[in-house]
């Protein structure tokens, strides 16, 4: 997962298959968007899912607004054991991390 993508703007679609077993068939899940940020990444989309379903994800991307894209599943039941500030998007717990993404012309 992860690697390089030819591109230095335009849309990029992800597709992810979200499979914990069939003890989370149907749970609940978030798919987050992390971009680089001035001191932590940003979230510049959330996409409500569940486990067990392939879940598309399209993301504007430019080069310009940084090299590289992380897409983040979090539980939306369980909060963030080391939360960020009140509010942030983040604040739930993080069950998966893709690799990086890097934008490359």
């Amino acid at each position: 997962m992860g690697g390089a993508l030819n591109v230095t703007s335009g849309d990029v679609r992800f597709l992810l298959d979200l499979d914990r077993g069939a003890v989370w068939d149907g749970k609940p899940l978030r798919v987050q968007v992390l971009r680089p940020g001035t001191s932590a990444p940003t979230v510049v989309d959330v996409i409500d899912t569940v486990n067990g379903q392939v879940t598309g994800v399209t993301v504007p991307l430019n080069v310009t607004d940084g090299d590289w894209v992380v897409l983040r599943i979090s539980d939306p039941s369980l909060p963030n054991g080391t939360p960020g500030p009140a509010g942030h998007p983040c604040n739930d717990f993080a069950v998966a991390y893709t690799s990086p993404w890097w934008l490359r012309p």
